[in-house]
């Protein structure tokens, strides 16, 4: 049974597309599209361009990015500096302190747990590479030393 093929039927009930091997059993309201009614929505064929412009996308704008208040982040950065991790009581509780979401306030807990991670590391970074300078320059001058003291033997 070859069941992955598109084919088209214009009989008595319009163009039609379906999905099956032409057998009957398979041309069930669910398997069948109006063709017309698709083309109307969103053609098949059409350039990019084409569909940026179609009035269905209108809808589908994403809402804008609501930014915090000065307020709001001074109050979430004073509870992430007491627990990184957030509680599901106290995500609720901030949020309606906030007047937020609580989504909203575990993706910026999140957000500021990834930021928090990557300043962690760059300071562990600074350090270790501080401690790396000291320990060579160290290196050189005991070598110094050494070369120093092996001619005064000889």
């Amino acid at each position: 049974m070859d069941s992955g093929r598109l084919f088209f039927d214009s009989s008595s009930l319009g163009n039609q597309l379906f999905i099956g091997n032409g057998n009957p059993i398979f041309r069930g309201a669910r398997s069948a599209m109006n063709m017309e009614e698709t083309l109307k929505k969103r053609p098949f064929f059409c350039s990019p361009e084409e569909m940026l412009e179609e009035e269905c996308y209108d809808d589908q704008s994403p809402e804008k990015k609501r930014r915090l208040t000065p307020d709001q982040i001074h109050l979430l950065e004073k509870s992430f500096e007491e627990e990184k991790k957030l509680e599901p009581e106290r995500k609720t509780q901030l949020a309606n302190t906030l007047g937020l979401q609580p989504r909203q306030v575990a993706v910026w807990f999140q957000n500021r747990r990834a930021r928090w991670k990557t300043k962690q590391l760059e300071r562990d970074f600074d350090r270790l590479k501080s401690s790396y300078d000291s320990l060579l320059s160290d290196n050189d001058s005991i070598s110094k030393e050494n070369e120093k003291l092996k001619t005064q033997v000889n």
